[in-house]
């Protein structure tokens, strides 16, 4: 009998001690689907945070479904926030407006949850990913800001000039119809966004990029010389021609590579590229897609993140 209360009371305490509790914060009351974040909290004085940035058009209440890190992070002891920025959803995360956005949310949230000293954790996913390694590459070429202890993501793009020819290529040649209408919206905004056409003006895109192929100084990237970064990607090409009609060129994987690569050849011996086979699935809708928050494995990667 004593062994079974035993065992009993070891099980509330571990449950107790594993346990997380949700807290959903609307910045701007009048608006539930912008400026807004959902915070996953450790049981006891949190150890740290881990601020998650999305994938265009998608909300916390989405991503915060699609992965399960947060679980594991509070059982480290991290509060793991998935937040929507000021300007909604449909940003891409490298705009000046997002990234001030992201040094004030960051700011808030160490105040907040009493962490200001506790490790800083970035991550993201598409161009949430590039958020991150953008904030990064910032906060490690000035004094100002808080510097990510580490930084992951998951199949982020990098390098938006290659995303440009990339999505040109696409609408003269593709004939899968989602892809034709993707590669419309998104050269449109790309050109509003950098305001100019590579072949005309391409400066501003090795500026704002986190990485640029053609910009042979490697500025940006090579801010994160000291800076543990873990990129994840699914090279599934065979499902990426047959679906999407795209080539190796087309796909975000390319970038992770040639980023990591210059980083280590740079001397960063922290800099990781973690490529999957079969593991993009989107968890709510259980269709297939290499490019999904499902290609990161949740334990190894807060284990990694952990260690540096």
């Amino acid at each position: 009998m004593k062994t079974i209360l035993s065992s009993f009371f070891f099980l509330l305490f571990s449950i107790g001690c594993f346990a997380q509790s949700k807290e959903i914060v609307y910045n701007t009351p009048t608006d539930s689907l912008i400026n807004y974040y959902i915070a996953f909290k450790p049981a006891g004085q949190a150890k740290g945070l881990l601020l998650l940035l999305t994938s265009f058009g998608e909300t916390p209440h989405v991503a915060s479904k699609e992965t399960d890190i947060q679980t594991s992070a509070a059982r480290e002891g991290i509060v793991t926030v998935f937040a929507s920025l000021q300007y909604g959803t449909q940003t891409f995360f490298i705009d000046s407006l997002s990234q001030a956005n992201i040094d004030l949310l960051i700011a808030s949230l160490q105040k907040k949850y009493t962490i200001k000293d506790k490790p800083l954790y970035l991550g993201g996913f598409s161009l949430g990913g590039s958020g991150v390694v953008k904030y990064a590459e910032r906060a490690y070429s000035q004094n100002n800001l808080v510097k990510p202890r580490a930084v992951f993501a998951i199949d982020p793009p990098l390098d938006f000039e290659r995303m440009y020819s990339s999505l040109e290529y696409a609408m003269r040649h593709s004939k899968v119809e989602v892809s034709k209408q993707e590669a419309n919206y998104f050269i449109q905004r790309l050109q509003y966004e950098f305001q100019s056409i590579p072949a005309y003006n391409v400066r501003p895109y090795q500026t704002i990029s986190p990485y640029s192929y053609s910009d042979t100084s490697q500025k940006n990237i090579s801010y994160l010389v000291n800076c543990p970064l873990l990129l994840i990607s699914e090279p599934d090409i065979l499902w990426q021609m047959e679906e999407r009609n795209r080539s190796m060129y087309d796909l975000n994987t390319l970038d992770c590579s040639l980023a990591i690569n210059s980083l280590r050849l740079l001397g960063n011996s922290k800099a990781k590229l973690v490529l999957t086979t079969n593991k993009g699935y989107r968890k709510l809708s259980g269709k297939r897609n290499p490019h999904s928050w499902s290609i990161m494995d949740t334990e190894e990667t807060l284990k990694w993140l952990l260690a540096q």
